[in-house]
């Protein structure tokens, strides 16, 4: 009975270093909240984010870095067709460029004609020359035709830049190569990360999906493969469901925005955001940049647990389940209803008798009873009580 007494000790004070057990300050257990255990805190059922429809397909346009933009078209939210003008380059600077290459190439192929002349010349005088003048024209003629041959691979790429001079002048002004909405003009290049940027973003209109965002204290509530509720902001009756597909931690952002959590305590910091993208089972009567309301979705008649550590269930010898919960300061034993477990995660989901708002002990037998004062304060080797007359 020594023996297992202090065991129960023992395993109680590990708990206590790990911050789960039942410990307490003087004669108090120590009780933890239930959203805190499950990490249900940012997100229940029900509760709403913003969203925003955006395109599954962004159009990305660059601007040639050797050229200077004359004039910007378009501006951010601007609705564009296929073929509308974006901007356009500086025509007077490219027009220039543009005569500079031509005279380029003119003085090449008068270069490339006057060696063929000097290599005809000298074939011809060749053949009245003695033996020892020869050698000396045949070194020379042979120095002319290289440079015959460097002249003509020089005017191969001085033509080819006249082509496309005279091609980006023909096209100075782009244009939108689909239909959509300007999502972002990148004036600068790169981001506030410093990562390269198109110089303009297009959501191409067509298949829609929804954009929204997690704060710190929402990750791992929403995950790929979670079934979302869309409902429009204008007309509550109006709703989309949609799955999931991307949750993208690799790429958080640090700027508060429309983007933010609804329901809770989502406060005004800089700490990092990270977006979701749900793809819809229906589009119709979605408009692109339309604002709308994101919901955890509960299926009609399903039923939703509470994942508690199966650690935390105690049964009875008719095998009834029951945990240690908080009633007003005080400590009881409540009887729950048991749902599926999950290995993976050592968690059983308890149906009914026990809420979000809760508070749980964990169940060291020698601590644990009826009736025993409960605190919210987490207990320390210090503070934690062992039993008079125990060794830990």
């Amino acid at each position: 009975m020594k023996e297992k007494r202090i065991g129960c000790c023992a395993v109680a004070a590990a708990l206590l270093l790990m911050l789960v057990g039942c410990g307490g300050s003087g004669t108090a257990v120590y009780v933890q909240s239930v959203k805190d255990l499950t990490g249900m805190g940012g997100i229940a059922p029900g509760d709403r984010f913003a969203g925003l429809v955006v395109s599954e397909n962004v159009a990305e346009i660059q601007k040639d870095g050797d050229k200077t933009i004359e004039e910007l078209l378009v501006r951010e939210g601007d609705d564009v067709k296929e073929g509308d003008p974006l901007f356009s380059y500086d025509m007077e600077q490219l027009q220039l460029t543009l005569d500079k290459q031509k005279l380029e190439k003119e003085q090449l192929l008068a270069s490339i004609e006057n060696y063929k002349n000097q290599i005809e010349q000298m074939e011809k005088e060749l053949k009245y020359l003695g033996s020892r003048d020869k050698l000396q024209y045949t070194i020379q003629i042979q120095s002319t035709q290289v440079s015959l041959k460097e002249a003509e691979l020089n005017l191969k790429t001085k033509e080819a830049e006249v082509t496309k001079s005279e091609n980006i002048l023909e096209h100075s002004t782009v244009v939108s190569p689909v239909t959509g909405r300007v999502q972002a003009v990148n004036e600068s290049g790169t981001d506030n990360y410093g990562k390269p940027l198109p110089y303009i973003s297009i959501q191409q209109s067509g298949a829609y999906r929804i954009k929204g965002t997690l704060g710190e204290l929402q990750r791992g509530g929403i995950m790929e493969g979670s079934r979302l509720k869309i409902r429009s902001r204008t007309d509550p009756d109006q709703v989309w469901m949609g799955t999931v597909t991307l949750v993208d931690y690799e790429n958080p952002t640090q700027q508060n925005n429309n983007n933010h959590y609804v329901m809770g305590t989502d406060e005004m910091t800089t700490s990092s955001k990270y977006p979701f993208y749900v793809e819809l089972d229906s589009t119709d009567g979605l408009i692109l940049g339309q604002h709308v309301y994101l919901e955890v979705a509960v299926e009609e008649g399903a039923v939703s647990g509470i994942p508690v550590s199966m650690a935390f269930i105690c049964y009875e010898e008719d095998g009834t389940a029951y945990v240690w919960a908080e009633n007003r300061s005080r400590l009881e034993k409540r009887q729950v209803t048991l749902g599926e477990t999950n290995d993976m995660t050592g968690t059983v989901e308890i149906l009914e008798g026990l809420t979000e708002s809760d508070y749980i002990a964990f169940p060291d037998l020698e601590l644990c009873r009826d009736g025993v004062s409960t605190t919210h304060s987490e207990p320390t080797e210090e503070t934690a009580t062992v039993p008079e007359g125990e060794v830990g």
